[in-house]
């Protein structure tokens, strides 16, 4: 093993510790990002929220109307997934 190796000549190791905190930080950072990236809302979450606190009464009432009907289809196709799941058991 020389002095000024990053990695053990035997076995490969990284044994500079500085090298070795700094992938740690890089790989922290870009779990940090991805998680990120997963928790943000998507567009549609995005608009009704900005169309819920709409100054025009009409278009928040439109909106509504859309998250409803949206809602709704959502449960159909929640219950219809679970009826086939219950029937293919």
């Amino acid at each position: 093993m020389t002095k000024n190796s990053d990695y053990c000549s035997n076995c490969g190791t990284l044994i500079n510790i500085n090298l070795r905190r700094k992938l740690e930080r890089e790989e922290r950072e870009r779990k940090r990002q991805k998680k990120e990236e997963l928790e943000k809302p998507d567009a549609i979450t995005v608009f009704f929220e900005k169309v819920h606190n709409h100054s025009n009464p009409i278009v928040r009432i439109v909106a509504l109307v859309f998250y409803s009907v949206w809602a709704v289809v959502l449960a159909i196709g929640a219950f219809l997934a679970y009826i086939f799941a219950y029937i293919a058991a």
